[in-house]
């Protein structure tokens, strides 16, 4: 049976319920320097490898934008000759030309010609790549600003753990040393025959133990784990603290789910996302439907040629009647009438740049318009799943601060169970048995209530995700 509780562990056990109410106020009085939630947020922000890797992704649309933008500017095309010619070698007589070549008596030749072509008229192909382009950087934006949700969602995920280990942490460390303590002095008088309880009460005090020994374990994992997430994905080192975890957080309520779905279709990064690759889609089909028409263009072709080598004299024949043969009594030479060693040319031309490959012209079109006919569909899925994802986080978070309030009634009671015994004790009527049921109650109703608060800032935190927000609160200010 159990017997009225007397002396030193009916104090001790009184120390206990008192130590329980004032352990998270002198735990905030020690004056730690701690992080709060936005000062995390911020330094997620700027988590350096994640920044980078979507900067250069925005700086390779961009670049693509810049090309686009350029693309009516003037292509120049050139190429430059350098070769060996013979000098003074007749052009119709190859074996004169040869003995110059093996004689050594050559010399450079450079020939450098020129092409510069405008685009006049494409029928929409630059126009659509500029759209491309621009679309390109749009979606580099998007996809940077669903990554860095992601990333702040973690952060986020990860203080809100740090700070129920913190919690935990004030709740077991004062109270739970105050357990041992009496549970060594219990088994020292019972050694001594000493003890005026039952056994019954010692084991059901040391199955209290091992359960607080058991959230202790728990708890150092939660927070160990938590504190290394924070300083990778914060950028942070050392120690990690955080203000503990308090129900008054979760004091701040949902809208109706409607309001959350008509944000995320003007906040969700994926659904604007999907809207750019709908249009990006049509663009790509007016550009294969123009490849059935020319490009029009304006070309200006220049050309030089210089040596320092001539070809030899060119015989003349001299014939008296037209028809008659040469006279070769006295062979006469000239310059030839052209020199292929030094010329210039220089020309301009209009022009129509056709590819006339009708098949496959068609195909690509064809398959464009399916493409585009499946996106649009993609897109309308897309619409009707995320209202049901909206629905479901909005489910889970309102379900989860029903809990908050469940176990706030649920602690409020052991509470006042744990009070109510201390009452008791003062006036010289506490049982021991009744001393370890109203504690292990308020532990338990603490935990639960500390853990639906962790519960529903998740909750929250996913659903300003699925919203496409940072915090639910920033759809109050935007409204």
């Amino acid at each position: 049976m159990s017997r009225r509780v007397t002396g030193r562990f009916g104090v001790v056990v009184t120390a206990i319920g008192m130590v329980m109410a004032v352990a998270p106020a002198a735990a905030q009085e020690a004056g730690e320097s701690q992080y709060e939630l936005e000062e995390i947020l911020d330094r997620a922000r700027g988590f350096a490898p994640l920044v980078q890797e979507h900067e250069a992704r925005q700086d390779h649309a961009r670049w693509q934008q810049f090309r686009a933008d350029r693309a009516w500017w003037p292509r120049i095309e050139a190429q430059t000759l350098l070769a060996p010619v013979p000098a003074d070698a007749d052009p119709s007589r190859i074996d004169e030309n040869l003995d110059e070549i093996f004689a050594l008596n050559i010399g450079p030749f450079i020939r450098q010609t020129a092409r510069v072509t405008v685009p006049v008229y494409t029928f929409g192909r630059i126009s659509a790549a500029r759209e491309l382009a621009a679309i390109g950087v749009d979606v580099s934006e998007l996809r940077a600003d669903a990554a860095i949700q992601d990333h702040l969602l973690l952060a986020r995920q990860a203080y809100y753990g740090r700070q129920l280990s913190r919690a935990f942490e004030e709740l077991i460390e004062e109270g739970g040393g105050l357990v041992k303590d009496t549970l060594e002095q219990m088994e020292e008088d019972r050694a001594f025959g000493e003890a005026d309880f039952s056994t019954e009460d010692l084991r059901r005090l040391q199955i209290f133990d091992a359960e607080l020994d058991a959230l202790i374990l728990d708890n150092r994992r939660l927070g160990d784990l938590t504190e290394a997430a924070l300083r990778y994905l914060a950028d942070l080192e050392g120690p990690v603290e955080v203000p503990a975890l308090t129900p008054a957080q979760a004091d701040v309520g949902l809208e109706e789910v409607e309001h959350y779905q008509e944000l995320a279709r003007v906040h969700r990064p994926e659904i604007r996302q999907l809207e750019l690759a709908v249009e990006a889609r049509r663009t790509q089909t007016d550009l294969q439907r123009a490849e059935f028409y020319p490009n029009l263009f304006v070309a200006f072709d220049f050309g030089f040629g210089w040596s320092n080598k001539s070809p030899a004299f060119q015989r003349v024949c001299r014939r008296v009647d037209p028809d008659g043969p040469c006279i070769d009594s006295e062979t006469l030479y000239t310059r030839p009438y052209s020199n292929p060693f030094s010329s210039l040319t220089f020309g301009m031309a209009l022009g129509l740049q056709w590819r006339l490959d009708f098949a496959q012209q068609y195909g690509r079109l064809q398959e464009s318009r399916a493409l585009e006919v499946q996106i649009e569909a993609q897109e309308e899925r897309a619409l009707g799943g995320l209202r049901l994802e909206i629905e479901q986080a909005w489910r889970t978070a309102k379900d989860a601060r029903e809990r908050v309030d469940i176990e706030g009634r649920r602690y409020d009671a052991a509470r006042r169970w744990r009070n109510q015994y201390g009452l008791q004790t003062q006036v010289g009527r506490g049982d021991l048995r009744d001393a370890i049921d109203p504690l292990r109650a308020y532990y338990q109703a603490r935990v639960a209530q500390l853990e639906a608060t962790h519960t529903y800032l998740n909750a929250r935190a996913e659903l300003a995700r699925a919203v496409g927000l940072e915090d639910l609160d920033d759809s109050r200010d935007g409204e």
